[in-house]
């Protein structure tokens, strides 16, 4: 019997905001729930999740989870 691979998230740690808000435009309210002003904070174009999470002391999981529901539920 063969295991099937884990389908990844559509939204990843390695991926940068502007990609994410702009392939799925409800996110930005959660980014600015989080403090994350996305059309102001300068380095948002070169940081990924990943960075920006740990930047603002964001678990990096919980936010990937809240992000992919939130695209889950809109869908």
């Amino acid at each position: 019997m063969s295991e099937t691979p884990q389908q990844q998230a559509p939204i990843h740690a390695e991926m940068t905001i502007p990609e994410i808000v702009e392939q799925f435009p409800t996110t930005e309210a959660i980014f600015n729930r989080h403090g994350i002003q996305v059309k102001s904070y300068k380095a948002i174009e070169f940081e990924t999740l990943f960075a920006t999470a740990r930047v603002h002391q964001l678990p990096l999981q919980a936010l990937l989870d809240e992000l992919n529901r939130a695209i889950d539920d809109h869908v």
